[in-house]
């Protein structure tokens, strides 16, 4: 059983600990981190059966009663916290986005292949059963040559929000691009998935409805591979998931996150529906199995390092204007390449 400590015990972390809790031979938590923890967040740490911690993050992580930390904090503290993390010979699940730039990803996944432990970031949507489809489907080439893809990922966010928050998920700082860093970074992590590196982007992002983020956001996409993209989120909208790939034989078009639509070139569509599943729990025992060794966490450090350099490409897309050349140069560690 791996013995993990949540650090933040917000609305994320604590769902982290309802999917897992209990349910799992693999993986528990043994601790919680939360500096200013209030009499919900004691009650909410009883029963849940895990010790509450009020210490510094530094002090926390020297415990010897875990093997592991599991990060729902500020993007922002990433980085410092996986490095700090990995210096004291634990092993990370990190929540999305990683980081918020290349070099603190860079930095951080060297930290912890020096340390020699095991380094995984959450894309929980990496699990739906509907994406396992699309990766086979693209194995088995049955789409032909892929040409584009376009997708969304949207929600009323901004709309429900009526004020400013003191939470940090609604500082500018913690989330550039808009709903990019909380929406669009599951569509990228798919894509990258399914296509490999982006090499440039055209962003754009503004407040149309008026509240209190900037509200919409377009991204243009080209990919190593030659395949082109498209990807809107908004947060000022009615929840929506889509994705369509577009290939000379076939098109593939994801209705929600669980349903498939294959549409062959003169045939007939084909439409599969997925069963719901416990994504945070898969991806936690994902990580509780590339600790023991049984098998690999299923997203590679090249995968994992593709969502910052992208977003500190599209950051400076959006200030500029202009589409951005992404930095893909390759490392001297193997282990980063597709």
């Amino acid at each position: 059983m791996l013995r993990t400590m949540v650090v933040g015990v917000g609305r994320w972390g604590r769902t982290l600990v309802a999917q897992v809790q209990g349910k799992s031979s693999k993986i528990s938590f043994t601790l919680g981190l939360k500096r200013n923890a209030s009499e919900n967040d004691i009650s909410f740490a009883k029963a849940n059966k895990f010790e509450l911690l009020t210490c510094s993050y530094d002090e926390a992580v020297q415990r010897t009663d875990i093997d592991a930390v599991v990060l729902a904090s500020p993007h922002s503290l990433h980085a410092e916290q996986t490095m700090i993390a990995a210096r004291a010979g634990k092993h990370i699940a990190c929540e999305k986005p990683f980081t918020l730039n290349r070099m603190d990803a860079l930095s951080s996944i060297e930290s912890a292949r020096k340390a020699n432990v095991t380094l995984a970031v959450l894309h929980n949507r990496r699990f739906l059963p509907s994406i396992g489809a699309v990766q086979d489907i693209l194995k088995e080439k049955r789409l032909g040559v892929l040409c584009h893809v376009e997708a969304n990922f949207s929600t009323d966010s901004n709309l429900r929000q009526k004020g400013s928050s003191a939470c940090w998920r609604y500082k500018e700082s913690e989330t550039p691009l808009g709903s990019m860093t909380n929406r669009g970074v599951h569509i990228l992590d798919a894509m990258v998935a399914f296509f490999g590196p982006i090499t440039k982007v055209f962003a754009n992002v503004a407040n149309v409805a008026g509240g209190p983020r900037q509200d919409t956001t377009s991204c243009i996409l080209w990919f190593k591979n030659g395949t082109t993209g498209y990807l809107g989120t908004l947060q000022a909208t009615t929840p929506y998931w889509y994705m369509k790939l577009y290939g000379t034989d076939a098109t593939l078009e994801m209705r929600g996150e669980g349903r498939l639509v294959f549409q062959p070139r003169g045939g007939k569509a084909t439409i599969t529906d997925f069963r719901s599943t416990n994504l945070e729990l898969a991806e936690l025992e994902a990580f509780a199995d590339a600790v023991s060794g049984v098998s690999s966490y299923p997203i590679s450090s090249g995968e994992i390092l593709a969502i910052p350099t992208f977003l500190e490409a599209a950051i400076q897309s959006a200030e500029t204007g202009v589409p951005v050349a992404l930095n893909n140069e390759r490392t001297a560690d193997s282990n980063f390449n597709f």
